[in-house]
Protein backbone atom coordinates (compact mmCIF):
# COMPACT_ATOMS: atom_id res chain seq x y z
CA UNK A 1 0.00 0.00 0.00
CA UNK A 2 2.79 2.45 0.85
CA UNK A 3 4.48 1.75 -2.47
CA UNK A 4 1.31 2.63 -4.37
CA UNK A 5 0.92 5.85 -2.38
CA UNK A 6 4.46 6.95 -3.18
CA UNK A 7 4.04 5.99 -6.83
CA UNK A 8 0.88 8.11 -6.91
CA UNK A 9 2.65 10.97 -5.15
CA UNK A 10 5.52 10.89 -7.64
CA UNK A 11 3.11 10.91 -10.59
CA UNK A 12 1.17 13.79 -9.02
CA UNK A 13 4.33 15.86 -8.55
CA UNK A 14 5.49 15.10 -12.11
CA UNK A 15 2.11 16.11 -13.55
CA UNK A 16 1.80 19.27 -11.43
CA UNK A 17 5.39 20.52 -11.31
CA UNK A 18 4.41 23.77 -13.03
CA UNK A 19 2.03 24.66 -10.22
CA UNK A 20 4.62 23.83 -7.53
CA UNK A 21 2.35 21.66 -5.35
CA UNK A 22 2.85 21.92 -1.60
CA UNK A 23 3.42 19.01 0.74
CA UNK A 24 -0.20 19.47 1.85
CA UNK A 25 -1.40 19.22 -1.77
CA UNK A 26 0.54 16.01 -2.38
CA UNK A 27 -0.53 14.48 0.93
CA UNK A 28 -4.18 15.26 0.24
CA UNK A 29 -3.87 13.63 -3.18
CA UNK A 30 -2.62 10.36 -1.69
CA UNK A 31 -4.82 10.50 1.41
CA UNK A 32 -2.28 10.77 4.21
CA UNK A 33 -1.08 13.51 6.54
CA UNK A 34 1.79 15.73 5.36
CA UNK A 35 3.98 14.34 8.18
CA UNK A 36 3.26 10.75 7.15
CA UNK A 37 3.87 11.52 3.48
CA UNK A 38 7.21 13.14 4.32
CA UNK A 39 8.34 10.01 6.18
CA UNK A 40 7.04 7.57 3.56
CA UNK A 41 8.45 9.50 0.62
CA UNK A 42 11.86 9.77 2.26
CA UNK A 43 11.88 6.04 3.02
CA UNK A 44 10.72 4.88 -0.44
CA UNK A 45 12.22 7.52 -2.74
CA UNK A 46 15.32 8.43 -0.74
CA UNK A 47 14.62 12.15 -0.71
CA UNK A 48 11.92 14.52 0.44
CA UNK A 49 8.95 15.50 -1.74
CA UNK A 50 10.26 19.08 -1.75
CA UNK A 51 13.69 17.99 -2.98
CA UNK A 52 12.09 15.81 -5.67
CA UNK A 53 10.03 18.79 -6.83
CA UNK A 54 13.17 20.96 -6.86
CA UNK A 55 14.98 18.49 -9.10
CA UNK A 56 12.06 18.25 -11.53
CA UNK A 57 11.70 22.03 -11.62
CA UNK A 58 15.42 22.54 -12.17
CA UNK A 59 15.48 20.01 -15.02
CA UNK A 60 12.57 21.73 -16.76
CA UNK A 61 14.15 25.16 -16.25
CA UNK A 62 17.49 23.95 -17.64
CA UNK A 63 15.72 22.63 -20.74
CA UNK A 64 14.09 26.03 -21.28
CA UNK A 65 17.41 27.81 -20.82
CA UNK A 66 19.05 25.43 -23.33
CA UNK A 67 16.33 26.54 -25.75
CA UNK A 68 17.56 30.13 -25.23
CA UNK A 69 14.44 31.19 -23.34
CA UNK A 70 14.85 34.34 -21.22
CA UNK A 71 15.52 33.64 -17.54
CA UNK A 72 12.35 35.40 -16.37
CA UNK A 73 10.21 33.48 -18.86
CA UNK A 74 11.79 30.18 -17.80
CA UNK A 75 11.15 31.00 -14.15
CA UNK A 76 7.48 31.74 -14.74
CA UNK A 77 6.97 28.71 -16.96
CA UNK A 78 8.28 26.33 -14.29
CA UNK A 79 5.99 27.86 -11.68
CA UNK A 80 8.45 30.12 -9.85
CA UNK A 81 7.66 33.70 -8.88
CA UNK A 82 10.62 35.27 -10.63
CA UNK A 83 14.22 35.17 -11.75
CA UNK A 84 15.56 35.32 -8.20
CA UNK A 85 13.68 32.12 -7.31
CA UNK A 86 15.16 30.40 -10.37
CA UNK A 87 18.59 31.68 -9.36
CA UNK A 88 18.13 30.26 -5.85
CA UNK A 89 16.90 26.94 -7.21
CA UNK A 90 19.71 26.41 -9.72
CA UNK A 91 22.42 27.45 -7.28
CA UNK A 92 20.98 25.01 -4.73
CA UNK A 93 20.47 22.06 -7.09
CA UNK A 94 23.20 22.60 -9.71
CA UNK A 95 25.63 25.08 -8.08
CA UNK A 96 25.34 27.41 -11.10
CA UNK A 97 23.35 30.54 -11.79
CA UNK A 98 20.81 30.64 -14.63
CA UNK A 99 23.12 32.99 -16.53
CA UNK A 100 26.06 30.61 -16.14
CA UNK A 101 23.91 27.69 -17.22
CA UNK A 102 22.53 29.55 -20.20
CA UNK A 103 26.07 30.37 -21.28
Amino acid sequence: MDYERIESAIRFVEEHTGSQPSLDDIAAHVGVSPFHLQRLFQRWAGLSPKRFLQFLTAEHAKQLLRESRPVMEAAFEVGLSGASRLHDLLTTVEAVTPGEYKG
